[in-house]
């Protein structure tokens, strides 16, 4: 049985470095000094402290590097300019006047990241693997969403979602036209809001880590991550915008917004002419075999009992 990870906050993941020893100053001071020098001090060796292991905000903002890097490259390869040494603040290297064509191929590319920023993550890798599929095939439409509206920032998607081909692409169903409605309020509120990628980080890993899904086989490593991300997130966010009082409860508003969108709708309207009829769960599997594991740079220790809360922002 795999054991949980058992973090703790930290935004560097690294300690800071211990100070000198004095001893080899005084021990040169004394061999190159007259009789008044003192004696040189023995050279006790220091034992060696390996640095404490990533906290979970290090982790997420990692993966998230991760993704940055691959859209850079990407981006390189589409376009073949090797002067493009930063990702262009427009995520998707293209005009502000996006296209269903380029949104189609764009959620595609997203879609690919979603799963591989998944992959990337050490402590999904430490749950059991019937249990990553599971919460991957769940979540898997919410971390789409977040990708999108984190990278396509740059865009206003308004006039294409409320364009009749939008609805046009979903059955007559009167829920679809307010799912269209609220996917251009989560991607307006991102906007205002402008979450950075510490705050994108956790709001992905509060939607992954999710002890209510069904089919689970342990919900208590996945409950601990989850509480675990929320309270780096109420953390974080009270520490850097000390200014801003309401931003921790907006950030997690933004959440059961994602939910009121159909996995369904998002696979027709954005995946349909990429996919076809087939279900983006059931090419989750291939997706997530296809990406290789990263080789963790530390071993997570077993889990303890904790009674640590976050504090409150």
């Amino acid at each position: 049985m795999p054991q949980p990870f058992n973090f703790q906050f930290s935004i560097s993941g690294m300690s800071e470095p211990a100070p000198l020893s004095t001893a080899s100053s005084a021990g040169s001071s004394g061999a190159g000094g007259g009789a008044g020098a003192p004696s040189p001090l023995p050279l006790v060796p220091e034992p060696f402290l390996a640095p404490p292991p990533p906290g979970l905000l290090h982790i997420l903002m990692s993966s998230d590097k991760c993704q940055e890097l691959m859209w850079s490259a990407k981006q390189l390869q589409l376009q073949g300019d090797p002067t493009l040494l930063r990702p262009p603040p427009n995520a998707f290297g293209a005009p502000l006047a996006p296209t269903w064509e380029l949104l189609q191929e764009t959620s595609a590319r997203l879609l690919f990241m979603a799963v591989r920023w998944v992959r990337c993550l050490a402590p999904f890798q430490a749950l059991a693997a019937a249990d990553q599929l599971v919460l991957l095939r769940a979540a898997w439409k919410d971390l789409f969403l977040l990708h999108l509206a984190q990278w396509s920032a740059p865009w206003d998607l308004a006039p294409l979602l409320a364009a009749p081909a939008a609805r046009a692409r979903l059955p007559p169903d009167p829920l679809a036209d307010l799912e269209l409605n609220t996917l251009q309020e989560i991607l307006c509120r991102f906007r205002q809001i402008a979450p950075d990628g510490s705050e994108c980080g956790c709001m992905k890993a509060i939607v992954l880590f999710s002890p209510d899904t069904p089919g689970l086989s342990e919900t208590q490593p996945v409950e601990m991550l989850q509480d675990q991300a929320q309270c780096i997130l109420a953390d974080y966010v009270r520490t850097r915008y000390t200014r801003q009082p309401t931003r921790f409860g907006r950030l997690l508003l933004l959440l059961p917004s994602l939910r009121a969108v159909r996995a369904r709708s998002i696979e027709l309207l954005l995946f349909r002419d990429t996919v076809g009829d087939v279900s983006v769960a059931t090419l989750l599997h291939d997706m997530y075999r296809m990406q290789p594991a990263p080789t963790p740079a530390f071993h997570p220790p077993p889990a303890q009992p904790t009674s640590e809360h976050c504090s409150s922002p």
